[in-house]
């Protein structure tokens, strides 16, 4: 996506800079921990000072509180949800959970992984995991939404439990389970939670 012209040149490179940071800082919780990173590691891989990620991002606390933006991004969550819901066909509709959660696997996968394993221990991971938690369950309200604007929703079914029905079978976690410990490729994720969600909230 272009740089809006807007920006200056100093405020493209602060962008660029922060960027790198968070890959940095993505790449290093991912490889060994959020624990056993420190600013300073964060700083040397990134190419940068230390004083620098304090004044491009913020501490150690904020770096991790950043992954959430920076997952939305990369897996390229807002298009996928703005597709799915926007599409006219409500088995399509019905899928967009599936499709991010694969988009997740597929692109941010090791730092998910990373977060949800030192999640019980680092009281910041629960916070992150907790927030990415939120912004999944209010997209599955979105579709179960429009699903509900189409006449599509299944009458069986009431939307708030519609919504936590679809969150529940998208759950990174279980989509973490499906890939690493059963061997599904991500094809078998997708296909198999898009296909079980419209068979539990569509309207047959």
């Amino acid at each position: 996506m272009a740089e809006p012209t807007s920006l200056t040149r100093r405020e493209r490179q602060a962008k660029q800079t922060r960027g790198e940071i968070l890959q940095a800082a993505r790449v290093l919780f991912a490889q060994h921990g959020y624990s056993r990173t420190s600013v300073r590691d964060i700083a040397k891989t990134a190419g940068v000072s230390a004083q620098t990620v304090y004044d491009s991002v913020g501490s150690k606390r904020a770096l991790v509180g950043a992954l959430n933006d920076l997952i939305d991004a990369e897996a390229d969550i807002a298009r996928l949800a703005r597709e799915g819901i926007g599409a006219d066909d409500p088995a399509v509709v019905a899928g967009t959970s599936a499709r991010v959660t694969r988009s997740i696997l597929e692109h941010c996968g090791d730092i998910v992984q990373a977060l949800t394993t030192g999640a019980a221990a680092e009281p910041e991971l629960a916070a992150v995991l907790a927030e990415g938690h939120r912004r999944h369950l209010a997209g599955a309200r979105s579709v179960v939404a429009a699903l509900e604007a189409k006449g599509a929703l299944a009458a069986s079914i009431e939307a708030g439990e519609a919504a936590e029905t679809m969150a529940a079978l998208a759950d990174i976690s279980l989509g973490l389970v499906l890939r690493d410990t059963y061997g599904w490729s991500l094809d078998r994720v997708e296909s198999w939670v898009a296909d079980t969600t419209r068979a539990l909230v569509l309207d047959h």
